[in-house]
Parts: C-alpha cells; structure tokens; sequence
C-alpha cells in the first residue's frame, strides 16, 4: 500500500509539473475593436500561422471578445517582425513591406530579389525570409510597372460586409467607407493603417507599389502609419488621393497630391 501510494503521488508530481508548464507557456488574449490576427502576432512576437493553428482558425477573421491562446514564452511587446537583413543575406519581411522597398533598402532590384528567391508574383508575407544576393547598401532598386490604371481588382474573391469597427474619423475609418462606396470592402480587423498591406495580403488582395484608380495608398510612417484613397492617376504620373487625418483634423476629409517622384515609396492594396 505504501509503495502504491507513493507511485500515485510521484505521478501526480508529474502532472502538476506539465500543468504548471502548459500555463507557462501560453497566454490568454481577448480581441478588441480594431485588432487583427498580425496585430496580435506582432505584439506577443508570435507568428499568424501559429495563432491560427493554436486556435484552429481555418481562415483569416477574429472578432471583438474573441478569446486567442497564445503559444509561447515570449512576452508582449516582443516582436519577431523587427527583424532585418543579416549580413546582407537574408531578410525578414516585416508588416507593410513590399519587394520595392526591400530592394530598395539592400541595394537591389526587384528583380533580383524575385530571381533569388524565385517568386512568380509581387506577393510576400509577414514573417516570410527572403534571400538578399548582392546588396549593396545602395539604392539602386527598381519597380514594377502597372499596365492596368483602372479599378482595381480584389484578390481571392473576397467578399466583406462589415461594419465599421475603425475609430471614428481616422484615415482608416475614411478609407473603409470610401472603399465601401466604391464596391470594393474591405475588411474591418486589420488593425492599424502600418498592419494593411500585410493584412490585406494575407486576406488575398494584391499589394504591390504599382498605383491604380481606387486603391488603397499604405504609408508604414510614424506610430499607427497612413492610407489614402487613390482618386485618379495623372497623366504626368501624379496622384490624387483623398483621406482625413493627415493634414486635417480627424473627421474632415481632405484631398492631397503625390508628386509622380513619390509614388513609389508607398504600398497599394487592390
């Protein structure tokens, strides 16, 4: 009696043990207005597949109030997405960048990031490593042209019917709704404006530094970043955007002209 007493507390030992290390390293997050799945990752320093397979999210929407399991040890505030070139190697694909800017800050072209690591379109991730073969540190990048300056067309047959769940006034909330008359949603969890263009890709929208009519300009400068509606693409190249919060005070919309010179230093989601 005495040994199997003792078998049984051992055993116990041992449960309380992997108990005390499960809680260890997991972490309860509940959703509030406005975030999103990269949001999330980007704050506990976790991955977006990794949330979804911890949470058995087959596709890319969370809601307000919705309760996440994050795996891990790694605390809030810590971010994998910081991450940069490593010896002029590889480099980390971080929220809001596109293989323009990439290239641009390694001292490639476009081209020869998509040879290195034979992508077939303009689409990276969050989270995604790219081989970076003879950069310079120079800016000798090159981007890709647009032969389509029409309206846009929305990858992956998405279909959105929210509502508005950005905060009042914001350039975010201006775009939704200026997206949403134009019959084009948009998804209303992804976050801040510096989190759309990596949002909107992983949701299957094409991103990619070529402007068009009705596209949406991404900015990942400053705390939260900027977007913009693309309102018309001038004959010298220029481009007509129309926003709120930039150069007004949140809720009064205003229009704005990128010079043909800039145009490339920004993300567009289709």
């Amino acid at each position: 009696m005495k040994k199997f007493a003792f078998a049984v507390t051992a055993v116990s030992g041992v449960a309380a043990l992997a108990t005390h290390h499960d809680a260890e390293a997991s972490t309860q997050h509940t959703v509030k207005n406005g975030e999103s799945l990269w949001t999330i990752a980007d704050q506990y320093g976790a991955s977006v597949e990794e949330l979804k397979s911890s949470n058995n999210i087959s596709g890319n929407m969370i809601f307000p109030g919705q309760v996440i399991t994050v795996n891990g040890s790694q605390s809030a505030g810590g971010s994998g997405s910081q991450a940069t070139a490593t010896s002029g190697s590889t480099y980390t694909v971080k929220n809001g960048d596109s293989l323009a800017v990439i290239a641009q800050q390694n001292g490639v072209t476009v081209d020869q990031l998509m040879k290195s690591n034979n992508l077939q379109g303009y689409i990276i991730y969050p989270g995604q490593t790219l081989n970076i073969a003879g950069g310079s540190g120079a800016n000798t990048s090159t981007v890709p042209t647009n032969n389509n300056n029409t309206q846009p067309t929305q990858g992956g047959n998405q279909s959105f019917n929210d509502q508005n769940l950005y905060d009042w006034g914001q350039c975010t909330y201006y775009v939704f709704d200026r997206r949403g008359q134009a019959g084009s949603s948009i998804s209303t969890y992804w976050g801040d404006a510096k989190y759309w263009a990596g949002a909107a890709q992983a949701d299957g929208y094409r991103v990619d530094n070529a402007p068009a009519v009705g596209a949406i300009m991404q900015s990942t400068a400053g705390q939260y970043g900027h977007v913009s509606y693309v309102e018309s693409v001038k004959a010298d190249g220029s481009l007509l955007v129309s926003e709120m919060n930039y150069n007004t005070p949140p809720g009064v919309q205003d229009y704005r002209t990128i010079p043909a010179s800039e145009v490339y230093n920004y993300s567009y989601i289709h």
